[in-house]
């Protein structure tokens, strides 16, 4: 997420309990009502009027959120909440977010937690104007380790005269723990795309163009993510011409050769305002994206987390008209 578009401690007993290696055993419930249309997730803890948050992930048990964070003119940090007593604890800032850090994801056996980071990569000097690439930390002995950039497979430290967002490099996903998602703009091509690659004894395969979304293959996409079925790819898509507003969110479906041809994921959650980051809840009842409310038009605004059931987005029978 563009400047413009988006733009440890709680106790070691705590971090403990978080359920990084504990799946969901039963249908998790952040709220006591049903949520038919997006209310703000966790308003004036997660997300509040203040600060921009974006860009969620949830340990397996779905009890610890992590999530970006930009305080004022502040670089953007990861920080972490709770589920306790039926309510999000007070965020605090995650042990491994020392930069400017953005857009975490917790794979799906809890172990590793990737994310965008613009922290110099030691063994190679970026020298162009605005660089981010892919980090992770592993959870051993109960805590976070070191991070470590990925590997140059991925991440493409941008050379003189490189200007963003080419060769920049902010989230990647993965439902498996094998098959990844991530997007960037590849040197020496003009549009954000999606790719997919691989995890194979501990190396990333040569990425993937994931083509066939729009008869357009010029729009922008990016921050894919899978619904936890694996029958949906959802991911932004920048001034698409059947857009409501500046980047929204779009819905493609599983075929046998692929993804079909991806649609506006509806009215429900597209406004005339900008929306991005998408993502379910572990055991796929909520999903969760990010608004961007802007008081004047020629300024940056302010994003908040919201959330809504599943259910509600039908796609099923967005695909069936």
């Amino acid at each position: 997420m563009t400047e413009r578009s988006f733009q440890f401690l709680l106790s070691l007993t705590i971090l403990c309990s978080c359920g990084f290696s504990k799946k969901v055993q039963s249908e998790l419930s952040y709220s006591d009502t049903l949520i038919a249309k997006p209310i703000l997730f966790a308003e004036g803890i997660i997300s509040t009027k203040e600060n921009s948050e974006f860009n969620l992930t949830f340990t397996n048990d779905g009890k610890t959120v992590y999530f970006t964070r930009r305080v004022g003119s502040e670089k953007q940090k990861i920080y972490f909440s709770s589920f306790e007593n039926k309510q999000w604890t007070a965020p605090n800032i995650a042990s491994f977010s020392t930069d400017r850090d953005e857009t975490p994801f917790i794979t799906p056996n809890g172990k590793t937690l990737y994310f965008g980071s613009q922290r110099p990569i030691p063994t190679t000097q970026s020298k162009g104007n605005f660089d981010m690439n892919i980090w992770k930390t592993d959870w051993n002995d109960g805590k976070w380790s070191e991070p470590t950039p990925l590997s140059e497979m991925i991440n493409h430290v941008q050379i003189e005269k490189e200007e963003w967002p080419s060769s920049n490099e902010n989230a990647i996903y993965t439902s498996d723990g094998i098959h990844f998602y991530f997007a960037t703009i590849m040197r020496g091509t003009k549009s954000v795309e999606m790719y997919k690659t691989k995890l194979v004894k501990e190396e990333f395969t040569n990425p993937i163009k994931v083509d066939g979304l729009f008869d357009n293959d010029t729009y922008w996409k990016s921050t894919p993510v899978i619904s936890p079925d694996g029958n949906y790819l959802i991911f932004n898509c920048y001034e698409n011409i059947d857009g409501k507003g500046g980047e929204d969110i779009y819905v493609s479906k599983k075929k046998d050769s692929g993804w079909s041809k991806a649609k506006n994921i509806g009215d429900l959650i597209n406004t005339t305002s900008e929306e991005a980051g998408a993502q379910f809840s572990r055991d796929g009842k909520y999903f969760f994206f990010s608004r961007e409310i802007k008081e004047k038009p020629e300024k940056d605004g302010v994003w908040s987390i919201y959330y809504i059931e599943t259910k509600y987005l039908l796609f099923e029978t967005l695909f069936n008209n």
